[in-house]
């Protein structure tokens, strides 16, 4: 099995060891994995799958019209990297959300979290009290959602799921900001799943049938809402905190489901 690993030069950069972590554990499957830029997947031979780990639901749904297997599918790909698509999904399969709207629709009762649809790491998302402090964090080049906080600020649990199975829930806390985000200094620690939480996982996974994604929950009224879902689900934090090697399940389920 030939497989590409896409990733942006920034991205790229910045993932080395993870990268090689995958291409090596593929070699044990004798699956020849190769890292290629987004700008060198063009007018080349295709691979039997690709491992998208950048943000651009378009490869995706490109490279799934000319026959390769993406991992993760376009469909999970295009729910997951835009935050209002996220909310959508979870409203429709009947999910706790926190109520959201487009920023554009007008801006309601504050405070509020300004959050860009398409902002991953917590880099894009800002605590507003005014329409005109809305006015001043948007870019007009950007499309953002307006989210009611949750009652309980700077904590949320990311779980890692591989095929529809939890493989690791952490638990991310904040002392001084009201985002928990690790790239943020967010304290980290694993714990276990709840039981509401796995029947979202469940439910989630019946309805887009990922391969390896993160749900992030924030905790509301006593259990936890679907915050967010990350396509490309960062792992630093998970290393941190644990002696999971989440490369292992995740190729051994990558090449087992291609065969």
């Amino acid at each position: 099995m030939k497989g590409w690993l896409i990733y942006d030069t920034i991205g790229a950069s910045r993932n080395q060891w993870f990268i090689h972590r995958l291409i090596d554990e593929a070699k044990l499957y004798g699956a020849d994995l190769q890292l290629r830029l987004t700008d060198e997947i063009e007018n080349v031979p295709l691979p039997d799958f690709a491992i998208v780990r950048t943000i651009a639901p378009k490869i995706n749904q490109r490279l799934e019209e000319q026959g390769v297997r993406t991992v993760n599918n376009y469909k999970t790909a295009k729910a997951a990297c835009d935050k209002w698509e996220t909310y959508l999904l979870g409203k429709r399969l009947g999910l706790p959300v926190l109520e959201t709207t487009l920023a554009e629709e007008g801006t309601g009762e504050f405070p509020k979290v300004l959050k860009a649809r398409s902002g991953h790491g917590g880099s894009e998302v800002f605590w507003v009290e005014s329409g005109e402090q809305v006015q001043s964090k948007t870019e007009k080049e950007k499309k953002y959602i307006l989210q009611r906080p949750s009652d309980t600020l700077g904590r949320d649990m990311r779980i890692y799921a591989i095929g529809g199975e939890i493989v690791a829930a952490v638990l991310r806390q904040s002392d001084s900001d009201f985002r928990s985000n690790f790239s943020l200094g967010g304290k980290v620690g694993l714990v276990k799943a709840d039981e509401e939480q796995k029947e979202i996982v469940k439910t989630l996974y019946n309805e887009l049938q990922f391969d390896f994604v993160g749900i992030d929950f924030l905790p509301h009224k006593g259990g936890w809402v679907l915050n967010e879902i990350e396509d490309a689900a960062g792992t630093r934090m998970l290393y941190q905190c644990s002696d999971i090697d989440i490369v292992k399940p995740f190729m051994k389920h990558v090449i087992e489901k291609g065969r």
